[in-house]
């Protein structure tokens, strides 16, 4: 097995994320001209001495690119096709497979697919790691020719060799490479006879997100109150969420905070630094309780709603601490060909807590687990004198109206999501128990 140690992280279907130490640089008075001077030298040494004619374009890319990777493993640069790739994921559509990776030491980490798309159906799992693409190990071919080697035109097949984390074994896993569109909201119900709570997962941070959270909330609610229920709260799982468009981030939590502090930037000038709040005067969340999910594939604009929702005690975050990318990251086009994607600041919580490096912490700690329930006996028996009376309750008509009360107090019918998801029932469990006090206040 691979000694693996994380050292940058690139998503094929998102935004950078990954948490690393900052930097402690020394201050160096020299002027610029010096090291100009250097890349100087080197270059025309190249021009002069290398074996054949080197092509400048390609040394300039490269020179480039490794400047910005030495600041920091979110910094970069993009050029021709990565630039189009890298454009066209903040809309939603693109090429690929669908899933979350970082580099590791001569494999590739997955972080998590995305529900539904061919990473997911195939069978690949967080934690599982990629370390070989098309017959060629990813040792060899390196991160980022394995990447591109991922990409390749939407209907042609992919072969992976990955190790199972849960297995420990390695397997062979062929995909085919689609059109990937993200939704990046996902809704569901979990009714009981009282009312609903409405489970909203947020998929990633793109130009849908608020208008698609607006629109599942909406959806909620009037499906409840067709059925005469109310709602009774709300479970925001933003868990292996990538992050993506901080304007975004900033919508989704002004439409759960009333008003105040979302997030402070700060960078190396004060004078730049900047807060952006929540404005009253804008279509907000139904006030119910309020449960966010979270674990350690939770970044980005995730951990700033996250931060920002607990901080405000909008919201319990429930889960595993995230994973602790809060830098700013700016991307400017300097040609038709190239752009730069440079880190310029960080991003703090409302109450002015670094999310880089730390993540944020849950108020309720619990890790996902696998619970197996009893399945229910099958007792198709002759009747017994207790069976008897049962039966004949159903004639008895004042026996009928005890019935109805104890249909009023019975027990949560557990759902599919509820018996296979450990973190999203103990959220539930705890959205009852605070609609509950709701009511009393």
């Amino acid at each position: 097995m691979f000694k693996f140690v994380i050292t940058v992280f690139l998503t094929l279907i998102a935004t950078v994320s990954f948490a690393a130490e900052d930097k402690k640089v020394e201050v160096d008075n020299r002027p610029d001209s010096y090291y100009f001077r250097q890349f100087q030298d080197v270059f025309q040494r190249i021009e002069k001495d290398y074996m054949q004619v080197p092509n400048r374009q390609e040394m300039t890319d490269e020179a480039i690119n490794g400047m910005l990777r030495s600041l920091d493993p979110y910094s970069g640069y993009f050029t021709d096709d990565d630039l189009e790739f890298f454009i066209t994921q903040t809309d939603g559509e693109f090429g690929g497979i669908g899933v979350e990776i970082i580099p590791d030491n001569g494999a590739v980490k997955v972080i998590t697919p995305i529900d539904d798309l061919p990473a997911h159906k195939a069978g690949i799992r967080a934690g599982d790691y990629i370390i070989g693409v098309n017959g060629q190990l990813v040792s060899n071919i390196g991160f980022n020719k394995a990447v591109k080697e991922m990409r390749g035109e939407p209907g042609s097949k992919l072969n992976l060799l990955v190790v199972k984390e849960d297995e420990n074994i390695t397997k062979e896993i062929e995909l085919t490479r689609e059109i990937v569109k993200i939704k990046p909201i996902k809704f569901d119900i979990e009714e009981d006879d009282n009312g609903g709570v409405g489970y909203i997962r947020i998929v990633a941070f793109n130009n849908q997100t608020t208008t698609e959270l607006k629109k599942a909330v909406d959806e909620i609610e009037k499906k409840l109150q067709k059925k005469k229920k109310n709602l009774k709260g709300i479970i925001l799982d933003v868990r292996s969420n990538p992050g993506g468009l901080l304007d975004q981030a900033v919508a989704v939590c002004e439409y759960f905070i009333d008003h105040g502090t979302i997030v402070s930037i700060r960078g190396r000038d004060s004078a730049n630094d900047s807060v952006v709040s929540a404005g009253r005067f804008v279509a907000k969340a139904p006030n119910v309780p309020t449960v966010v999910l979270v674990n350690s594939g939770t970044a980005s604009a995730a951990e700033i709603v996250a931060g920002a929702l607990q901080d405000h005690k909008r919201a319990i975050i429930v889960g595993t601490t995230s994973f602790g990318k809060g830098l700013v990251q700016t991307f400017t086009q300097i040609s038709k060909r190239a752009a730069v994607k440079l880190t310029t600041a960080k991003y703090f919580t409302p109450s002015g807590r670094s999310i880089n490096g730390k993540g944020i912490e849950p108020d309720l700690y619990i890790e996902n687990a696998k619970v197996e329930f009893a399945e229910k006996e099958n007792k198709e028996k002759s009747f017994t004198s207790s069976s008897v009376k049962s039966y004949l309750k159903k004639y008895n008509t004042e026996e009928k109206s005890e019935e109805k009360k104890s249909d009023d107090v019975k027990e949560h019918s557990m759902s599919d999501k509820y018996k296979e998801d450990y973190q999203y029932a103990r959220a539930y469990d705890l959205i009852r128990g605070l609609s509950v006090n709701y009511k009393k206040n």
